[in-house]
């Protein structure tokens, strides 16, 4: 028997699961939350992390090992419920407006990959004020480390000499013996406010050095020393107060300054009330409802593989 226009909404729901599943699929394999932040994958509601002090340094084996226990400073991360949906007349789909539909569906999968990045960014954000796991804020001049008062932020404007001394001073941050960790950040993260200048910074070959009214010395262009060693990441989420704010990141480490948390039981998901559902909306409103659920949130991972410029 042929197919008819009522019949379509109920077979629609498998194929716009599956367009959103294939958008999502996409958008994970290209997401920045995931180059920025450290994902763990977790059964439960709130998980405890007891093991953000830093590894401890090779030694010579002499007698026997000395084993380091877990950090004496602990957070935990509690996962959030988020959603997004759309609305859909019933006429629209028997109006043969599939196709607008399932563009819809998925933009879906980009949101949900562009909320992720966006609480990582906020995250960093609010880490000049928000505590990290050893009792000072995330970025601060005075995390406590081996009777020590170690810094990773700075108040100064983004340039050159800011970025070098960033990346000077997250060399030399030791771990909780007072051995330098080594940490060498890959990433500048700026807003669309500085974009041009840290690609300007970091991308460029040469640096001219311009003349002016109090130095004279005629313009000069010379070697970019700071030339491919940073990968420039734009965030969207970096404007209005936080527009001149620049992060420099280890993302090469496992654990890096965000830590990414989602359910692993309880997967990104896309369900729909309709006609196939027998959802009260549709029998009465001809409205059907499409929309994508998952449980996630962040919270702060190391604060060595970071630095922050809050000028």
């Amino acid at each position: 028997m042929a197919l008819t226009r009522s019949d379509i909404p109920t077979l629609l729901l498998p194929g716009l699961r599956a367009e959103f599943a294939a958008a999502y699929q996409n958008v994970m394999d290209n997401s920045v939350a995931e180059r920025l932040a450290t994902v763990i994958n977790t059964t439960q509601p709130v998980q405890k992390y007891a093991w953000l002090g830093s590894p401890p340094a090779m030694r010579e084996f002499l007698d026997e090992r000395t084993p380091q226990g877990l950090s004496a400073f602990a957070t935990s991360i509690e996962d959030k419920t988020f959603e997004a949906t759309i609305a859909v007349d019933r006429k629209a789909i028997e109006d043969d407006q599939l196709d607008l539909i399932r563009l819809r569906v998925r933009d879906l999968a980009t949101r949900v990959a562009a909320h992720r990045h966006q609480l990582v960014v906020q995250g960093l954000v609010a880490g000049a004020t928000a505590l990290g796991h050893d009792g000072v804020s995330f970025f601060s001049s005075s995390h406590p480390v081996n009777g020590a008062a170690v810094s990773n932020r700075s108040a100064a404007a983004l340039s050159a000499e800011a970025i070098t001394a960033g990346i000077s001073a997250m060399m030399l941050v030791p771990d909780d013996a007072g051995v330098p960790l080594g940490t060498m950040p890959d990433t500048l993260l700026v807003g669309p406010a500085l974009q041009w200048t840290a690609m300007e910074l970091v991308e460029s070959p040469v640096v001219v050095y311009a003349g002016n009214a109090v130095d004279t010395a005629a313009s000069t262009p010379y070697k970019n020393m700071l030339q491919g060693r940073l990968n420039v990441v734009v965030s969207p989420f970096l404007n209005g107060a936080s527009a001149n704010h620049w992060f420099l990141l280890d993302s090469s480490r496992p654990i890096r300054s965000m830590i990414l948390q989602q359910r692993s039981d309880v997967p990104v998901e896309f369900d729909a009330l309709d006609q196939s559902s027998g959802a009260e909306s549709a029998f009465m409103r001809d409205r059907f409802y499409y929309g994508v659920r998952g449980r996630y949130n962040v919270g702060y991972g190391l604060w060595q593989t970071a630095f922050g410029g809050f000028s």
